[in-house]
């Protein structure tokens, strides 16, 4: 009992700002414009809910009021003929699912999604658009007043080096146990996970045709730097020919990522970068796999450190205005087994039926049907029909409950305060759960039945809701359903698309026309993917089907690790001529071998004929691992 009390009391505590926001914003609306337009109160409630904690800058209040301004103004133009409402509804929540979420932030949309979908309810009439045009600015000036409070008074700033510190000090630990000899698989499942969340971070900051944030720049060159080491914990092969001296360069390296997370400087690191290149000097050259970590590791670690204290370092130059990032994440994106064209595709289906019909039916309050179908279907095919399946339960029960209480509530004053009330109670509760749309159509109800008989509204409301269920269900059974397995599957044949990207960018290093910031986006969101099928994997109980695809997925990993040293080795300028043709070579015919439905095999003597040793070493151990994923990808492709 007293967890559920605690339980509940953090619920409050967490959507008091939620409610604040809600009952801010209907103070002034409907205050100043009346209920007609208690709609925006709800819409700019939910902007608050997913932006609450973000910082902002007075550009994206702009681009927030420009976006609101242009999807009411399309709301207000599917009102004019059936065919607008059909080609609107399916072209416009299309469009904001591709611009605004990722299968990584699939929720991304919704916000700009339920203002074009809720501002259809009530079409504004050409004498009323002006109006509501007004109504939405000063939605916009409230809800920018209030995140600013909420802001200044909650967040802290955020640090990315609280999170660069943290990661060197872990990073510093685990290479004093490297250094001993004494370690694990648990040191490398510890370094995969510091990378993967660097990863996460920098692709936080990741927004379509927007110039990344500095901090997104430094979290991928650490995230790099923490692969380097990940990758010599996972290849083992160099210790059977470790001496003493490589064991004291390994604790001196570990003194040294200590010392660079207490000394790094955004004016000067010019000693820390003259100790890193006298370590490199004093590196034993017998031991090729060391020799490699330590030139790939400490390389990147000079790079970080000149990278802190310029404004634009040449040799990790990324894009201002993220062009190219932003075309291929859209060429991918088209893809017909990628998340976003799937549930955009899903989406686009359920609206311009339920709106067609809804324009169709000369019935009160028949937005509802698309309202409902709309909070029903989620990008997680599993929690939509977990939804669908919930929110006719919390609908009927808030029928019964507004039946039996609203006879009570004689005044409008009363009725009000309950249907308030009820809201709030809405927001404390999780979406998605059973009992969270009892309270909303508690609400709902209680101010529709001050302008239309009860009967009606709760028959209405109802035969809404399951219509919205059956619409659901279909389309997540019949239009590109994507189960969890079966995004799984997705993942791991986009794995494979990424692994030739990346011969695509070592092609073009060679070629001496390589962009190292699509690099960067490839190599991230390589690492995004392999961690979503990694977590999957994690979830099925044990078998020995899940524990082939592990294995697989790990070799996976070290293949693009291989790849990415590869890369690094061409960048030093090391390789001749001929090493230079032996590697277009090899990346035509790794290309081809794992391309759909070919049946050329991995290339076995490209490694004997690199005259360069590190090179040489890395393609052979390249392709031992990409020889033992070739199974998994006949499986899955």
């Amino acid at each position: 009992m007293k967890q559920m009390i605690l339980g509940g009391k953090e619920r409050v505590q967490k959507a008091l700002p939620v409610i604040g926001c809600f009952f801010f914003l209907y103070s002034i609306i409907v205050g100043i414009f009346g209920t007609q337009y208690a709609i925006a109160v709800s819409i700019f409630t939910s902007v608050f809910q997913s932006q609450r904690l973000k910082e902002h800058s007075f550009f994206y209040y702009v681009r927030l009021l420009f976006d609101s301004f242009l999807l009411c103004i399309l709301a207000y133009i599917s009102s004019f003929s059936l065919p607008l409402c059909i080609l609107l509804n399916f072209t416009v929540p299309f469009l904001l699912v591709f611009l605004h979420s990722s299968q990584f932030n699939p929720k991304g949309y919704f916000s700009y999604a339920m203002m074009f979908i809720f501002l259809q309810f009530r079409p504004a009439a050409p004498d009323t658009i002006a109006t509501e045009l007004i109504v939405i600015a000063v939605a916009v000036a409230a809800l920018t007043i209030y995140l600013q409070l909420y802001t200044r008074l909650s967040l802290r700033p955020a640090d990315p080096w609280a999170e660069i510190r943290l990661g060197l000090d872990e990073l510093s630990e685990l290479m004093e146990q490297i250094a001993s000899g004494s370690f694990s698989g648990d040191i490398a499942d510890r370094l995969r996970k510091l990378e993967q969340k660097f990863h996460t971070l920098s692709y936080s900051q990741h927004r379509l045709f927007t110039a990344k944030q500095s901090s997104a720049k430094l979290y991928d060159m650490f995230s790099i730097l923490f692969q380097r080491a990940s990758y010599l914990v996972s290849d083992t092969s160099w210790k059977p020919d470790a001496n003493p001296a490589h064991t004291a360069a390994m604790h001196q390296l570990a003194s040294y990522v200590k010392k660079v997370r207490e000394e790094i400087s955004p004016t000067d690191n010019e000693e820390l970068i003259a100790e890193a290149r006298e370590i490199l000097s004093r590196m034993s050259a017998e031991n090729t796999r060391l020799r490699i970590f330590f030139r790939s590791f400490l390389h990147m670690m000079i790079l970080i450190l000149k990278e802190v204290t310029e404004t634009e370092s040449p040799a990790f130059r990324s894009h201002q205005t993220s062009m190219v990032e932003a075309v291929t994440c859209l060429w991918r994106r088209c893809s017909p087994e990628s998340f976003e064209m799937r549930f955009a595709m899903r989406l686009s289906v359920v609206m311009t039926i339920s709106y067609a019909v809804s324009y169709l039916t000369d019935i009160t309050h028949s937005y509802w049907f698309p309202m409902n179908a709309f909070l029903m279907l989620m990008p997680a095919y599993e929690e939509s029909d977990r939804r669908a399946r919930t929110r006719p339960v919390g609908t009927a029960i808030g029928c019964v409950l507004v039946y039996l209480i609203l006879p009570f509530l004689t005044s409008t004053a009363s009725q009000f305060v309950f249907a308030l009330a009820s809201l709030s109670i809405m927001y404390c509760l999780t979406p998605g759960t059973w009992n969270q749309p009892i309270f909303s159509t508690c609400y709902a109800l209680t101010l529709t039945c001050m302008s239309i008989p009860q009967n009606t509204a709760i028959s209405v409301r109802l035969i809404s809701v399951l219509a919205a269920m059956v619409l659901v269900f279909a389309v997540n059974h019949c239009i590109f359903s994507t189960s969890a397995e079966t995004l799984f599957r997705f993942n791991v044949r986009l794995l494979f698309r990424l692994h030739n990207s990346y011969w695509d960018i070592i092609w073009g290093t060679v070629k001496g026309w390589a962009d190292l910031s699509a690099a960067r986006e490839i190599l991230t969101y390589f690492h995004m993917v392999y961690g979503e099928a990694s977590a999957y994997l994690n979830q099925q109980p044990p078998s020995p089907l899940t524990e082939m695809d592990r294995k697989a997925l790990v070799t996976m990993w070290q293949v693009f690790s291989e790849l990415e040293q590869i890369k690094f080795l061409l960048q030093l300028g090391d390789a001749e001529q001929n090493d230079q043709m032996q590697i277009l070579h090899l990346a035509t015919e790794c290309r081809k071998h794992f391309t759909k439905r070919s049946t050329a095999l991995l290339p076995g003597n490209y490694a004997l004929q690199i005259e360069n040793p590190d090179l040489a070493y890395v393609i052979r151990r390249y392709l031992t691992n990409a020889g033992a994923v070739s199974e998994a990808f006949a499986r899955f492709v």
